[in-house]
This record gives structure tokens, sequence and C-alpha cells, in this order.
């Protein structure tokens, strides 16, 4: 009886010793999947949020582009340039002017359509008015999303918002700002308005995982079946115990390191700032009138560990949200003096302009580490030139005061990008800048007979009165560069010239190109006078 109790015993406690933790084990590595499946429908969500704001800034940049126009309204031209516009955006379904609650016209003719309205939306923090789940009549009645300023309406498909459901694993569902879902059919039977590929738990089903994820009023709600102990048990096919033991134990910790080692997006960049992994290419500035470079814009790269370069518009909106953007800055301004402090000290013709992000315009942030970078380096101040967006200027006055600091200390100061934001001549008045960069997207209209290159002379007439130099961005063809050579426009940059390069290579170009055209003038003489 003794030896049969200890065999028991033994085997109790064999069992015991082996199921427990075999069992702990299955219970982790579950946890754990589950944990990677929230962490899967977060990166989703983000995705789409991404898409999501994407969209709303082409319309919105859409609304305003067109808004800013002086044709008559609803004259042939006025349509044909609302047409034109609707065609360049990606998201724009129709465009239309609103005039006492009569829609007038939109870019298929003249309507004259009473637009029975309850309200005009919700106003949102850049001072357009959205609708959502609106079916305008001049829009087939599709559910749409319309924002409106000055007049203008522009109707955007809400399916465009939603990843293609045969790309994605999760169901996706979008609320715009208030809270407001997004949807993309008209109500079902029972009156339920229905979104693309909508998913709901139901009865005896798993119940579902989720993840949400906001930004700037809009939130992204990834959705799909939560992963069950026993599919997880059957997926594990346990087939020997001793085997399965060391497996689950191997793998168990491999998913450790694994999901330590993955990071969101944000987890990503923070690791680049403090890893370094930033540098700076340079596209040279030329002088039209004379072919000769004098300067360059550094243009930021992240060059990834395993040696691949992420592209800046994929990484500086998510910087700029973070509040990584200010390191960035101050790693480029670091990569300027150690790359380029040589050829600036030996050629005080060539100027360097660096991007400043809206923060650093508005707080004064960047002058003391202009100070610092620049100090006993030989580099000199008017060497420097320091370029913001339009967006970098909401705060009116900080920017003022930080512009009027730079211009104090020497730096010359430019706006990049002009057209595509909001600024006008009652901001440009106000501004102490010296320059303004004609953002690319106009410039591929010069030449040619798309509405926008109305908009291209608009910007030089107005640079012209407040006697302020004009860059040209993206230029890449000698019609292009003739076209802006002949209106006055006196620097350019953009393929035709060069693209952005590495800085042994921009070294090269300029003594090149000193050897073919000679030397500019002073960099001070550039100056606005």
């Amino acid at each position: 009886m003794r030896r049969w109790r200890v065999i028991v015993v033994a085997v109790l406690l064999a069992l015991i010793g082996t199921t427990v933790p075999l069992a702990a084990t299955l219970y982790m590595s579950w946890q754990m999947a589950l944990a990677a499946q929230r962490e899967q429908l977060g990166h989703a969500a983000e995705l789409a949020l991404a898409r999501a704001g994407s969209i709303y800034a082409d319309a919105a940049t859409t609304l305003r582009s067109i808004a800013a126009t002086d044709f008559e309204h609803c004259s042939p031209a006025h349509i044909a340039l609302m047409r034109q516009f609707a065609i360049a955006s990606l998201a724009t379904r129709n465009i239309g002017y609103v005039n006492s609650g009569v829609l007038e016209c939109d870019i298929w003719g003249i309507t004259q359509q009473r637009i029975p309205r309850e309200d005009d939306g919700r106003l949102q923090p850049d001072g357009l008015s959205l609708t959502v789940n609106d079916r305008p009549r001049y829009s087939e009645q599709r559910p749409s999303m319309v924002l409106r300023f000055g007049g203008y309406e522009v109707v955007v498909d809400q399916l465009r918002f939603f990843p293609s459901p045969s790309l994605q694993l999760a169901v996706i569902e979008i609320r715009a700002p208030g809270d407001i879902r997004l949807v993309t059919e008209d109500p079902g039977p029972e009156g339920t308005p229905i979104v693309a590929a909508e998913m709901r738990a139901t009865p005896g089903e798993a119940p579902l995982a989720s993840a949400a994820r906001t930004a700037r009023g809009w939130t992204v709600i990834a959705r799909e079946p939560r992963l069950s102990l026993g599919e997880h048990m059957r997926n594990a096919q346990l087939l020997l115990l001793p085997l399965a033991l060391f497996l689950a134990g191997l793998f168990a910790g491999l998913a450790i390191w694994l999901s330590r080692r993955r990071l969101s997006p944000r987890g990503e960049l923070a690791l680049a700032v403090r890893n370094r992994e930033f540098l700076a290419h340079y596209q040279p500035i030329i002088e039209l009138a004379t072919g000769r470079c004098i300067g360059a814009e550094a243009l930021v790269r992240w060059r990834r560990p395993d040696g691949s370069l992420v592209r800046p518009d994929l990484f500086i909106p998510l910087a700029e949200e973070t509040g990584f953007i200010g390191p960035i800055t101050d790693h480029v301004v670091e990569r300027v003096v150690d790359d380029l402090g040589d050829l600036l000290r030996r050629d005080r013709r060539l100027h360097i302009a660096i991007n400043l992000g809206a923060a650093d315009i508005s707080s004064g942030r960047i002058l003391p580490v202009l100070e610092a970078a620049l100090a006993d380096t030989g580099i000199e101040p008017q060497q420097i030139w320091l370029e913001a967006t339009e967006r970098g200027f909401v705060d009116i006055e900080g920017a003022r005061h930080t512009l009027a600091a730079l211009r104090r200390r020497g730096h010359m100061t430019a706006i990049d990008d002009f057209g595509t934001g909001y600024s006008g001549l009652k901001y440009l008045q106000r501004l102490p800048v010296d320059a303004l960069k004609i953002d690319k997207s106009f410039i591929d209209a010069v030449g040619t007979e798309a509405p926008t290159s109305h908009v291209t002379e608009h910007i030089i007439a107005m640079a012209r009165e407040l006697k302020l130099r004009i860059v040209a961005e993206g230029v890449e063809t000698e019609a292009q560069a003739a076209y802006l050579r002949q209106r006055g426009v006196g620097f350019a940059q953009g393929w035709l010239f060069s693209r952005a390069l590495p800085p042994e290579e921009f070294a090269a170009f300029c003594t090149r190109n000193r050897k073919t055209f000679g030397v500019p003038a002073n960099v001070e003489t550039l100056a606005a006078e």
C-alpha cells in the first residue's frame, strides 16, 4: 500500500510539476498572443488614421486653394477651375459654390439648386466647417463628407476613408470630430447606418478584440474576433510533452523578446532620435539669371539601421505631432555645421537653408540652439537661412518676434511652400521675412493652361509688392525655368538643376558650378532691400 501510495504521489507530483508549468506557459503565451493581436490592431488603426488625416488635408487644401481665387463666381472660367481642382485632388468628388442656401454651380455647370440643410456643420480648429454622412443631391446622394469655407463646398466620398477590405485583416470604424461615425452605405432594413465590412459580435461567437487611435479629433477603431484559448491550443498542436514544454518556453521567451523589439511608430521615431539616425541631403538653389549656385536647402532623411532611407513626408507629420520635430531640427543644424562647415568657411557666398517647425517659430526655441551651434565655427549668420511653412504662423505674434530676432542676428528668413496654407497679404505685411518659396504644386502648372498657373502669377505679384525675393521649388523643365525667369523670379531649385545630394556630392557640385558659371554675388546682397 505504501509503495502504491508513493507511486501515486510521485505520479501526481510529476503530473503537477509538468502540467502546471505547461499550463502556465500556455496561458502566458495566449495572453502574449492577445497583446500582439491588440498591437496589430493598433497598427492597423494608426495606418487608417493617417489615411483619414491625409484625405482630410487634401480636401482642405483644395477648398482653401479654390477659395483663394478671384474668378467671377460661376463663370465658365470659374467652373472650369473648380473642375480642374477636383481632378487634381485625390479625394474630392465635387466642388460647389453656395450663396444664400442655393448651390449656384458645381464642377458640372450651373445648377441653381436650393440645398435643404439643418445646419452648416461643425467648425474645425483650422476654420473649416465639417459635415459627415451628408447626402448631397448633386453628388449622387452617397454618404459624403462636406467641407465648407468662403462660400465653397468640397464633397468627399466617405468610402475613400476606409481601407480596402481585401487588404485589411481588421475591420475599420472611423469617427469624425464630434464622435460621429462615418457611414458608407444607406441604412439597412432596420434603419441602422452601415459602415464598410461592419462586424459585430453575435451570440455564440467569440468576442471582439479592438484598438482605437485618436488624433486631431478623428478616431479610428479596428476590430477582429478575439483569439480564444481553445483555438490557441489547437494551433499549438502539442504532440510531445517534453518537446512542447521546451518549445513553449522557447517561443514564450522569443515572443517576449520580439514584443519588446516591436515598437509603435512613435516609439520607433523616439528610438531614431535617441540613436541620431537622421542625416541631411542638400538640394542646390540656383540663381536663374546666371545659373550660379548660391546655396542649398538642407533636407532631412531618416536612415534606418538596415540602411534604407525614409522620406520626410512619412515621418515629419508624426514628429510635429509628437514633439520630436525640435530634436530633429537640432540634429539637422548640427549636421549642416559638421557636413559643410569647411565649405561655408571657404566660400562666404554660399548659404544653407534649414526648415523650422511650427513650435520653433512660435516659441523662439531655435534661437539659442542656432547661437550655440554656430559659436566658434567661423560660419557667418547670413550663411544660414531659416525657412518655415505657413502653418508655422498660426501664432502670428510669436512668429513675428522669432523672425525679427533671427533677422537681427543676421539670418535670412523665408516662407516655405507658399500658397498651400492661409497666409495672405495682411499676414505677410506683419512678418519680417526676406523671401517666399513657391510650392512645387504651383510650379508644375507654370507654362501650361492649368488654372493653378494663375495662382503662381498672384504669388509673384504679391512678392514684388512686398519687395521679397522669390525662390521656386520643384523646377523640373527648362520651360518652367524660362517662364519663371521671364517673370523676374530670382532663384529656383529642383531636379532640372540637381536632386538633393549628400554633403560630398554637393561640395563637388558647387566646384563644378563655380568653374562653369562663376562666383555669385555676396550672400548679404541677396537680402530684400
